[in-house]
């Protein structure tokens, strides 16, 4: 709960900014990605569980500061000796609410293995996210990107049946083609 509240309080500071000044113009395309790792271990339990993710993404500004993309996400858990991988893809927005910061939010279609024939299928999973990040412009067209997120997971037949959540940080690099950062 606490971690919840921690990210509500987040986005709503974020939010309430005033837009300082344009960050990403329209017509520009951003492609990169981002990478996590977690890893559990519970208090008087055997084992712990590890998770690495990784993904990878496309997006075009139709707008000043205002993005729709698309994303591949690989993930790999292991626990107790066992080990599972996930793919998935889908489409998200990213909005600047100011000069770096922004929000950015999606949804992904999972599978249960690496199977594109089970991912069509309808065999998978689907997982909506949101995250809170800031764009460290190295230079007019790289980014490095440090981001709270929080993904919620669905394995059943409603799509907001949550079956459980997951809260960390990862950190990407964006490269942004057509741009201008205004930097001197």
């Amino acid at each position: 709960m606490l971690t919840k509240t921690i990210f509500a309080i987040f986005a709503f500071v974020c939010t309430t900014q005033a837009i300082s000044a344009q960050t990403v113009g329209k017509g520009a395309w951003m492609l990169g990605g981002s990478a996590g790792f977690s890893s559990t271990k519970v208090k008087d339990a055997d084992g712990s569980t590890t998770l690495i993710n990784i993904t990878p993404n496309v997006a075009y500004f139709f707008a000043n500061d205002i993005a729709l993309g698309v994303r591949l996400n690989f993930l790999s858990s292991s626990a107790n000796g066992n080990s599972d991988s996930n793919f998935g893809f889908g489409p998200y927005a990213r909005f600047y609410v100011t000069d770096p910061i922004f929000i950015q939010a999606g949804i992904d279609f999972e599978a249960a293995t690496l199977d594109f024939n089970s991912l069509f299928a309808g065999d998978g999973s689907t997982m909506i996210h949101a995250a809170v990040g800031y764009s460290l412009f190295l230079n007019n067209g790289v980014a490095i990107e440090p981001a709270v997120y929080l993904n919620l997971y669905n394995a059943g037949e409603a799509l907001f049946d949550v079956d459980y959540t997951r809260f960390g940080i990862n950190i990407g690099v964006q490269a942004f083609c057509n741009h201008d950062h205004g930097m001197e």
